[in-house]
C-alpha cells in the first residue's frame, strides 16, 4: 500500500556529509527547517563557486556540471545599477539551473549604504513540502576583496 511521504528527500551531498550515516528511508527527509538549511546551504555553495565561464558567456550556459557556479563577479561594481542588473540576471540563472528545489525565484541585489561595504543579495523562492507552499528567503553577503565570495547573514 503506498504511503504519504511527509517532508521532502534530503539530496545527495547531504547525504554524503551525514556523520551519523543512518540509513532507515526516515533519515532521509527532511523536514521543512532542515530544508530550509539544506536549500541555503546549496545556494552559498553556489555563489562561492566560480564557473569556467565568464559573464558574457554565461548566459548561453546550458546547465552542466561542468558549468556549475557563477561567472568572475568581482569585477562589477556594486554602486553600478548596469552591474547590479547583470549580476542579478546571472545569479538568476545559476539558481535556476543547480537549484531545482526553489520555484519562482527573484534575485535582488542591493548596493552597500556605506562605501567599503559589500553588496547583498537576496534570493527568494518558494518550495512545496508537505504539499503546502512555502515563501523562503536569502540573504548573503558578497565580498568584493575576496572575489566575490558570498556568506549567509
Amino acid at each position: 500500500m503506498a504511503e504519504l511521504v511527509r517532508g521532502a528527500f534530503v539530496p545527495l551531498f547531504d547525504r554524503l556529509q551525514d556523520s551519523e550515516g543512518a540509513s532507515d528511508s526516515r533519515s532521509r527527509l527532511l523536514t521543512p527547517a532542515q530544508l530550509e538549511l539544506s536549500i541555503g546551504r546549496e545556494l552559498s555553495r553556489l555563489m562561492n563557486t566560480r564557473s569556467p565561464l565568464n559573464l558574457e558567456e554565461y548566459p548561453g550556459s546550458t546547465g552542466t556540471t561542468i558549468e556549475y557556479g557563477i561567472p568572475d563577479i568581482g569585477f562589477l561594481s556594486p554602486q553600478s545599477h548596469a552591474d547590479m542588473g547583470r549580476l542579478e540576471s546571472a545569479i538568476l540563472q545559476a539558481v535556476l539551473f543547480y537549484e531545482p528545489r526553489l520555484n519562482q525565484v527573484t534575485v535582488k541585489a542591493f548596493a552597500p549604504t556605506v562605501v567599503g561595504r559589500p553588496a547583498t543579495l537576496l534570493i527568494s523562492g518558494s518550495v512545496t513540502i508537505d504539499f503546502k507552499l512555502r515563501q523562503l528567503n536569502f540573504e548573503l553577503q558578497l565580498d568584493a576583496q575576496r572575489g566575490g565570495l558570498a556568506k549567509a547573514i
